[in-house]
């Protein structure tokens, strides 16, 4: 009898070990996430890759616009209008269609340097119609420069409201430029003052 209550209290013992090493307990909760490791150094840089094919070379903004190089005419032709003396030259411009006509427009420019400086100043160019106001003792003169174009031509016509003149110098100079109807558009929607030969300049990339 006392042997087998020495082994009572050892089964016990055994038992109470089991249960507490078994594999199936509740897992414990999940630790709190350690410090961010440091970056690492940078690696090497790749290679370039390989440039891309170049692109077609794009329309200039004024590819359509004609432009002359700077007329002087030899020689005007006298007519008489309403008594009032009118000299007069024309100038060949073949690319003056009557589409243009229609739906684009033509600009000349003059540089009138067969007046004194003191009149007009030497190189200065402005968009015809022009008139030129000046007197000569107490009498007071104005001088008129217009241009008209028709298909393949144009025209300019010189008048003095006193009929001051007998003959016209050859020293005047005249350019136009053609403007066809699209690129007229354009220009108008960025507010090209056509009147303003530099502004014009600057806009159609015109040589001098």
């Amino acid at each position: 009898m006392k042997k087998i209550n020495y082994l009572m209290p050892l089964l016990a013992i055994v038992m109470l070990l089991s249960a507490s090493c078994g594999k199936n307990g509740a897992v414990g909760p999940q630790g709190p996430a350690g410090p961010t490791g440091a970056t690492g150094p940078a690696g090497p840089a790749g290679t370039n890759g390989t440039a891309g094919a170049t692109g077609a070379t794009g329309a200039t903004g004024t590819a359509n616009v004609i432009y002359s190089a700077w007329v002087t005419p030899a020689t005007y032709t006298k007519d008489t209008i309403f008594s009032i003396y009118h000299f007069y030259t024309n100038i060949a411009a073949a690319k003056i269609t009557q589409a243009i006509l229609d739906q684009g427009t033509v600009v000349v420019y003059g540089k009138l340097d067969g007046y004194t400086s003191t009149i007009w100043p030497t190189a200065q160019v402005s968009a015809l119609p022009i008139s030129v106001t000046y007197e000569e003792g107490t009498t007071t003169y104005t001088d008129t420069w217009s241009a008209l174009a028709t298909v393949g031509n144009i025209k300019i016509d010189f008048m003095d409201n006193l009929n001051l003149y007998g003959s016209i110098s050859n020293a005047h100079q005249f350019r136009y430029i053609i403007i066809p109807g699209a690129t007229l558009t354009a220009a108008i929607n960025h507010h090209v003052n056509f009147n303003n030969y530099n502004e014009a300049k600057r806009a159609f990339n015109l040589p001098d």
